[in-house]
């Protein structure tokens, strides 16, 4: 890779070497569900693991009510408006979608599809089968939740009014299209 010296006296050399290292090293996991519960319920422990490991964190929800979970998890709440403009940002390392979302909904299947096409972006759903209309294939993986992450969310669950809801150990679900070789996902096998 090729390296350019800025000169010593140039007084906008910090932002602009923070500036480019940030839109170097940014990671984004983008995260489609139809509101604060489901999400947390299936997929919070690996949001907040990814939040805390520097990525950038985003669920786009339907309802999007009282986002205090998603704030306990580090991850910022958005509206999903099905139909109108999307995110107007650059396509995601990582997708996170409810099955049932994409089942329901044909603009966001259409948005998933060309994630996965893209093979850039590693796509993954919870909550249901992978749908046909995706193409492709999708195995099961599990994420391993940290210690912190089941705290984490055990409180945004609590939050979220499901105080009896368990903070697994494990969340399962199902992956399909580009895997990165150091991915945080395990294969389940079944």
């Amino acid at each position: 890779m090729a390296t350019r010296s800025l000169p010593i006296d140039d007084v906008n050399r910090p932002a602009r070497i923070a500036g480019a290292a940030a839109t170097r090293l940014e990671y984004r996991l983008d995260v489609l569900g139809a509101d604060v519960d489901d999400v947390v319920r299936c997929a919070g422990g690996w949001m907040f693991d990814r939040a805390m490991a520097g990525w950038r964190v985003n669920a786009w929800l339907l309802d999007a009510g009282d986002l205090r979970p998603l704030q306990i998890l580090g991850v910022q709440g958005r509206v999903l408006r099905p139909g109108g403009e999307g995110t107007g940002e650059a396509i995601p390392v990582g997708l996170a979608v409810s099955a049932d979302l994409v089942a329901s909904a044909g603009c966001l299947r259409d948005e998933v599809r060309t994630a996965l096409v893209s093979g850039r972006t590693e796509v993954v759903l919870w909550g249901g089968r992978w749908p046909d209309q995706l193409g492709g294939r999708a195995e099961p993986v599990r994420y391993r939740l940290s210690a912190a992450a089941r705290i984490f969310k055990r409180h945004a669950l609590s939050a979220a009014d499901c105080p009896h809801t368990a903070a697994d150990d494990t969340e399962l679900l199902l992956c399909g299209g580009y895997r990165p070789v150091d991915s945080d996902l395990i294969a389940s096998g079944g």
